[in-house]
């Protein structure tokens, strides 16, 4: 098939998810191990996030870095709605994402995400994408983003 009807077949059927119900992810436990490797990547290694028994003495308890949160949303939605036939998918970011709640260590996250919209250009289609993530045990909302923009190029 031509890179043209890949994307037309790409487009057809992110134009059908938009007609669908948001779908839901896969759960994502939030491992204190998880949140530690995220802070050393990012250089951000508060106590909040890393240092466990420093949260427990200010009576609390460590949570994920928001952005871990955030970092996770496109790949979880590429894995819902990414149209057969495509090789790469491209995060075009978000037109806004906001926070809800702390998820603490351990929690356990998941995400509803609808197609809200498509763009289809020449070598490329674009899904706009409303999500929500919930904390999975409470389904307490913790973080919404709209619109994550993924590019899917054949």
């Amino acid at each position: 098939m031509t890179a043209l009807g890949e994307i037309s077949d790409a487009a057809a059927y992110l134009a059908d998810l938009a007609a669908a119900p948001a779908r839901r992810s896969r759960v994502v436990v939030l491992t204190q191990e998880r949140i530690t490797a995220f802070g050393r990547v990012t250089d951000d290694m508060q106590w909040i996030h890393t240092d466990p028994a420093r949260a427990a003495a200010a009576g609390g308890e460590t949570i994920a870095h928001g952005m871990l949160v955030a970092a996770l949303i496109p790949p979880l939605v590429a894995e819902l709605i990414e149209p057969p036939g495509i090789e790469r998918v491209i995060n075009r970011g978000f037109d806004r994402l906001t926070f809800a709640a702390p998820v603490p260590a351990g929690a356990s996250i998941h995400l509803d995400a609808k197609v809200i919209g498509t763009e289809a250009a020449p070598g490329r289609v674009e899904a706009h994408c409303d999500v929500t993530v919930w904390m999975a045990a409470r389904r307490a909302r913790i973080c919404a983003a709209g619109v994550l923009r993924l590019r899917f190029v054949p």
